[in-house]
């Protein structure tokens, strides 16, 4: 038995020493079978996301750039690169001009109570003080607007504010604040108000979300160390949660400054950037719409070469406002820790 057992070791040692003979290389080495970094997974999930954005957000922008530069004006046309005479065209176009204060007015009629109110409803909803019954319900009817399509919202509104037949344009007659016949889509200010107010009401509840969010991220214990040292709750609000979210405030402000701007669907689609002014002007058409307008809504001719330079001066000014809220916004951290040890010592410790 103890022989059967010697020669079945010496048989396995002879199997495996074979076996690591046919791994070596002719030189005597072993061979290095190729091995997946594991890092490189993480690349192959990303390819896919720059494919997309490539294809879709870099193309067309670059191409949009050089088309500027250009005096491409629609299909089977030979371009021609004319350099920056479109820019030069559009400073001297009323239209314009008109457009890019059309889209400020509405933009600060739109941000500044979707702000204001986004922070005071968040406040309220997520206060521990103030208790109200239904905050999941009023909180979903607030964000609701913003998941109904603007088709819907633009054509809702236009059928309560038609002459005669609106329902709150027959308010407004009952509460005097317009006269019988008024028709509200004629005339330059109302049309704009209604487009901010259809702008607003339907992000409010998106604003306000995302803030309550951030005010329910903040430790309990804050308030609660804030409580025992008697802080009311203007105090909590103003000196406690407003830094804290700070971060998710320059956020909202951020994305609702370049979502107002390039606000196009609620303008286009309400009056199609109409009353029409003097001068070709238009009371609520937006860059956008004027950009949509130039390509491909200009009597049968497409000025692709305009509108891409308008589109280049939306991106710059995009652009320079968005670098202009950062740096306004940007917290030193170390600095205001020296301004608080200030406060406190009266002066820098030793």
């Amino acid at each position: 038995m103890e022989e059967l057992k010697r020669d079945f070791s010496a048989a396995a040692e002879t199997e495996s020493g074979g076996a690591q003979a046919s791994s070596l290389s002719p030189s005597g080495r072993k061979k290095k079978k190729f091995k997946w970094d594991v890092n490189y997974y993480g690349i192959l999930f990303v390819i896919p996301f720059f494919v997309v954005y490539a294809i879709f957000s870099a193309y067309p922008m670059v191409y949009s750039i050089f088309l500027s530069l250009t005096d491409y004006a629609g299909y089977n046309r030979d371009i021609n690169v004319i350099g920056f005479e479109n820019f030069t065209y559009l400073l001297d176009q009323p239209r314009f001009w008109q457009a890019f204060l059309n889209t400020v007015l509405m933009f600060l009629m739109t941000f500044a109570p979707q702000l204001c109110f986004g922070l005071l409803f968040a406040a309220m909803f997520t206060s521990k003080t103030y208790k109200m019954k239904l905050k999941g319900m009023f909180k979903g009817v607030y964000y609701l607007p913003n998941i109904i399509t603007a088709t819907s919202v633009a054509v809702m509104f236009y059928t309560l504010f038609q002459q005669s037949s609106g329902g709150m344009w027959r308010v407004l007659i009952q509460l005097g604040i317009i006269e019988d016949g008024y028709n509200l889509y004629l005339h330059e200010w109302p049309s704009r108000i209604l487009v901010a107010f259809i702008s607003f009401w339907q992000w409010f509840g998106s604003t306000m979300v995302t803030l309550s969010a951030g005010i329910l991220g903040i430790n309990p214990a804050v308030y609660e160390a804030a409580e025992l040292d008697g802080a009311n709750q203007r105090d909590v609000f103003f000196r406690i949660t407003l830094p804290i979210i700070r971060p998710i405030v320059v956020y909202c402000v951020v994305t609702s400054t370049i979502g107002g701007l390039q606000g196009f669907d609620i303008a286009y689609l309400f009056l199609g950037g109409g009353p029409s002014l003097s001068g070709g002007r238009n009371a609520t058409e937006t860059i956008a719409v004027y950009i949509y307008k130039m390509a491909f809504d200009t009597g049968g001719e497409m000025k692709y070469n305009v509108a891409s330079a308008a589109s280049v001066y939306l991106f710059i000014v995009c652009m320079v406002v968005s670098v202009l809220l950062f740096r306004l916004t940007n917290v030193n951290e170390e600095k205001q820790a020296k301004r608080a040890e200030k406060r406190i010592w009266g002066g820098e410790r030793a």
